[in-house]
């Protein structure tokens, strides 16, 4: 009865038994003792496992099966396929008996119907029956195989010989019936793989007999099919019972596509979109499908190129419409595998998920508002770029318009390592994504997608506007789906398939209970809101399908399959969410959204040119200086403004707000996410804090005051609730940028800005925070490490006179002296995303030299001065006297080692060499100090243009340093800014940020608006 699982026990309780601490053990390493803890609350049965009680199969349980007696092979004819589409069968003998009973019984089952196909349908049969069953029994055969190798049974001369032996020794009566009473298990799940099987294809079969006329009248001009000559498999995944897609291969030579599933959601969509093309003067590719209850024939849609420069235009135009109705009806999952470019029309052929319910978390913060606001966009449908990132913190888009293949997936690959030798074993490897039919192309060659983006506005335009202008017509459409359902995608499918895969290892295949409880893990951190849900995605991974769900457009109860799994599951409808959304369609709903496909076409690596931040050289003639036209910035200033403000997303409540920002990969691969804005200065609410408050200071809006007071509040909480729990805190960076000191630092300034004590008064208590964590901390640099927090309490001694941050300073730095590496000139210390230490403000010994300087200032002890000589020495050795400039290691190879920039290069050395020179009394320093200066601003002043204007890394940034250094070295202030080539590039256009966005550009802006009369 091993091969039972849990919920298919009743034990029984017949007298008092101690817990079995050797599986409590277990299971506590396996899954963690919380999880451990989760199931002994759900699971009465697991208690009673652990506890080793007695048990009875239930009555309702039905432990009927085929045959189980080992079969002899007795087709001579017919050869098992050791290489099956591409995959490598092992072991084959041991399928032999397996594959004879599912053959057998098929023919059986088929009774009357053994006319309709050719034996070469057997023969499918049996290969996809061999693959599927290799995926169970594979893990079971190689252990089996390294125990007989160890035991010295196994003869040959070497590895491969002893595999052959073992081959011939699984295929063995006795081999077969050690392997059912070993691992029971293993056996129940090849029995009930062979029986879904079986009544899957005659079910198949029963259809296409049943609906052949119509068959051969839609797809074949009246001619009504042959035979069936094969069936291909592999096409998708396992659902509600062992349902997949196949392809049909008849005697005629045509081929077609059978679905387990009704495929009204594509007829329906399709009608929707006939009614936007007869409004935008467009066509569509409405490929042949007949669709019934519970399943459908359709015609395979081929992948073909364009044949003209106007052909691919049009693609992308009728993409954009289908891009607008996905959008409207809330359809998801639309990826790269799910798109075919035929020709000059894309064709999406899985639209199962259809419309999305309303289940979305109440936002009860502004960061869950964000995330609803991105799945709620454009970007939700799966049609446009986005990434997710792999291990090495790579982007993978997996997009319908975009994924290409080779790219490496964000997890590994099982496979099989020193194939076909008794030294075999299973190993994780780097997957790839394969090559798709979803990219248009053009006489062999594939087109860049940036190239059109403006087709592809067009049509999303001219859609949405076709459905603006007539709502009402539009909606009698939309009522004729009501009845429909749509699945609902609850966790990645890859999520599923990998416990699935690893449920079959043998150590949980011995005893049902090990691999219902191991499934169970798929409710972790879900079981007290989701448990039936949990146990019918448990029930399905153990009949070794992937869940699958499904919901009524008009309904608000979750399906698995035909059973209603959960009532009253959804808030809303899919419908009613439909009907809220064609409500609101509108210009700004329109721009905004064109705004994310704009972005998210023109960010992908293809198009680098097109958004990397190049360097221009400035000579004297070039015309700056001329008098700046302050209706022009007056302009930029407004629309800024107004972007800052659309884009601010609130919570439910209203008390909290903040904005989707776009990250760019760590791995500088040029992949991107949306994800809420943070907390840090640098590209976080902190400074946002501080620049709507300059903002107010500059113009009073009630729309600023209403953020600022919201932001305000926010940041006040955030140091509150540091305080009350570390674990509370973003990161454990402590820098002056990205890290806990950039709040402290945020705090200084507005108090320095507003005279508002409580600012000051956070700034002590957040200062409090940075001194807990600075001793963990990993980081070095200003931007956000151990520097940066010595900096920061630097400027707290400054302004508080306090001596206690100077010793907070002290310790800081001290902390960083073993992380230290000592070059051949001085000592510097490698970035967090680099293995050699650089020069430079953000990463590098220019920002680490300002607190250790200062420190030798402040307390006049020997070792800062010497500890600062060694930081200035190697920044030296990197200095170029033919560049003019130091030279950046770190830099990617686009923008090159000789850059220019607060974060790297001459601008933000200069800024950082002048706040040493306002510090340092030594006169050696003070020469040392003003000719780097020197050096730094003939750098700058003839290499500030980029073509970013922000503060970090463009424009605006080396403009205010020059702005800086000018007054400081007392020269004449130029006008050097040229607004008429003011432009946001497409990484900055979803980046509001000081640092790194449009909120430090505007702060820029603001502050020489002030000067223009």
């Amino acid at each position: 009865m091993k091969d039972t699982y849990l919920w298919e026990r009743d034990y029984i309780h017949d007298h008092v038994i101690s817990v079995n601490e050797e599986k409590e053990k277990y299971w506590d390493q396996l899954l963690g003792e919380t999880m451990v803890a989760e199931l002994r609350k759900r699971y009465p049965e697991f208690q009673a496992y652990l506890e080793d009680w007695i048990f009875e199969v239930k009555k309702e349980v039905d432990m009927s099966a085929m045959n189980k007696e080992y079969r002899e092979w007795t087709e001579p004819s017919y050869e098992i396929h050791r290489n099956i589409r591409g995959t490598k069968l092992f072991f084959a003998e041991f399928y032999q008996p397996f594959l004879i009973t599912g053959i057998e019984e098929f023919k059986r089952q088929l009774n009357t119907g053994k006319e309709q196909i050719t034996s070469d349908v057997y023969e499918d049969f049996g290969d996809e029956l061999a693959v599927r069953l290799q995926n169970m029994a594979l893990r079971t055969l190689i252990a089996e195989m390294h125990g007989y190798k160890q035991r010295g049974m196994l003869k040959g001369a070497d590895s491969k010989e002893e595999y052959q032996d073992f081959c011939r020794i699984c295929g063995r009566k006795e081999f077969f019936y050690y392997i059912a009473d070993t691992y029971p298990v293993l056996s129940r799940c090849i029995r009930e793989r062979i029986e879904c099987q079986i009544q899957y294809y005659v079910k198949v079969l029963k259809w296409f007999r049943e609906d052949s006329d119509k068959i051969g009248k839609l797809f074949f001009d009246g001619e009504i099919p042959d035979r069936i000559t094969g069936i291909e498999s592999g096409l998708s995944d396992l659902h509600n019972g062992g349902k997949e897609v196949l392809k049909i291969c008849l005697e005629n030579g045509k081929k077609i596509l059978l679905k387990p599933r009704s495929m009204k959601n594509e007829q329906f969509f399709t009608r929707l979109l006939g009614w936007i093309s007869e409004r935008t003067d467009s066509s569509q590719y409405h490929y042949r499908i007949l669709s019934c209850r519970d399943h459908s024939w359709c015609e395979i849609v081929e992948y073909q190129s364009c044949e003209s420069e106007q052909e691919i235009r049009q693609y992308y135009r009728r993409l954009g419409e289908q891009l607008f109705l996905s959008y409207l009806l809330g359809t998801s999952d639309i990826h790269a595998e799910n798109l075919i470019a035929c020709g000059a029309y894309p064709v999406i052929v899985d639209l199962e998920a259809l419309a999305r319910p309303g289940k979305e978390i109440q936002a009860e913060s502004a960061e869950d508002a964000i995330y609803s606001w991105i799945r709620e966009s454009v970007i939700g449908t799966g049609i446009l770029p986005f990434y997710v990132w792999n291990k090495e913190g790579e982007g993978i888009d997996g997009s319908a318009i975009h994924s290409q293949k080779g790219q490496k997936l964000p997890f590994q690959i099982p496979a099989v390592a020193e194939e076909e030798t008794s030294n075999m074993y299973i190993t994780y490897r780097e997957g790839v994504t394969s090559a798709g039919r979803n990219l248009a192309w053009m006489k062999g060659k594939e087109e860049t997608i940036a190239a059109y983006v403006d087709d592809l506005l067009v049509g999303f335009s001219e859609a949405y506007q076709a459905v603006e202008k007539e709502k009402g017509s539009f909606q009698s459409v939309l009522e004729e789906g009501k009845g429909l359902q749509s699945r609902v995608v609850l966790m990645h499918t890859q999520r599923y398939a990998m416990l699935l895969n690893s449920s079959y290892h043998p150590s949980l295949l011995m005893d049902g209970a090990d691999r219902e409880i191991f499934l169970s893990s798929i409710g972790r951190g879900r079981w007290n809101r989701e448990e039936r849900i949990v146990r019918e995605e448990v029930r399905a991974l153990l009949r070794g399908d992937i869940p699958c769900f499904s919901n009524g457009m008009d309904e608000k109860s979750l399906y698995a399959g035909e059973e209603k799994c959960e009532e009253a599951f959804f808030q809303r409808t899919a419908y009613s969410r439909i009907l809220e959304r064609l409500g609101g369609i509108g210009q700004s709903d329109r721009n905004k959204q064109c705004d994310l496909i704009r972005t998210s076409m023109e960010l992908i690596p293809e198009n680098k040119e097109n958004f990397v931040n190049q360097i221009y050289e400035v000579r004297a003639d070039n015309g700056f200086g001329r008098t700046m036209d302050k209706e022009s910035l007056n302009r930029i200033i407004a629309a800024l403004t107004d972007r800052l403000c659309t884009y601010a997303i609130w919570n439910q409540k209203k008390s909290e707000v903040s904005w989707p920002v776009l990250h760019f990969a760590s791995s500088g691969n040029y992949a991107w996410q949306i994800r809420p804005m943070g907390v840090y200065f640098y590209d976080g609410l902190s400074g946002m804090l501080l620049l709507t408050t300059v903002m107010q200071d500059k113009q009073k809006s009630e729309r600023i005051e209403r953020i600022q007071k919201a932001l305000k509040r926010q940041l006040f909480q955030y140091t509150d609730e540091g305080l009350e729990d570390l674990r509370n805190l973003q990161s454990g960076n402590t820098g002056a940028y990205t890290g806990e000191g950039s709040i402290v630092y945020t705090y200084l300034k507005l108090y320095q800005l507003t005279k508002e004590s409580i600012y000051l008064q956070y700034a002590r208590k957040h200062a409090e925070i940075v001194s807990k964590i600075v001793p963990k901390d990993t980081c070095a640099d200003l931007l956000g490490g151990k520097a940066g927090a010595a900096w920061i309490f630097l400027q707290m001694f400054e302004q508080t006179g306090e001596k206690r941050y100077v010793g907070e300073a002290e310790k800081a730095v001290c902390s960083m002296l073993p992380q230290a590496v000592k070059m051949d000139c001085g000592i510097g210390w490698k970035p967090e995303s680099g293995e050699i230490p650089i020069g430079g403000t953000a990463h590098g010994n220019a920002g680490i030299l300002m607190p250790v300087l200062a420190l030798w200032e402040f307390t006049k002890k020997q070792e800062y001065e010497i500890l600062a000589e060694e930081i200035w020495e190697y920044e030296e050795s990197l200095y170029r006297e033919e560049r003019g400039n130091w030279i950046d290691r770190g830099k990617d190879k686009e923008e090159g080692e000789d850059t220019v920039a607060w974060c790297h290069g001459a601008a933000g050395i200069l800024l950082a060499r002048l706040w040493c020179y306002q510090r340092v009394t030594d006169r050696t320093w003070k020469e040392r100090l003003k000719n780097d200066i020197e050096r730094a601003y003939r750098k700058t002043e003839t290499y500030w243009k980029r073509d970013s204007w922000s503060l970090c890394h463009g424009t605006g940034g080396n403009l205010w340093i020059m702005d800086i250094a000018d007054r400081m070295l007392g020269k004449e202030q130029k006008n050097r800014m040229d607004i008429d080539e003011f432009r946001l590039l497409p990484q900055e256009r979803l980046n509001p940020g000081i640092m790194g966005g449009y909120g430090g550009i505007l702060l820029y802006l603001l502050k020489n608006n002030l000067k223009i009369k």
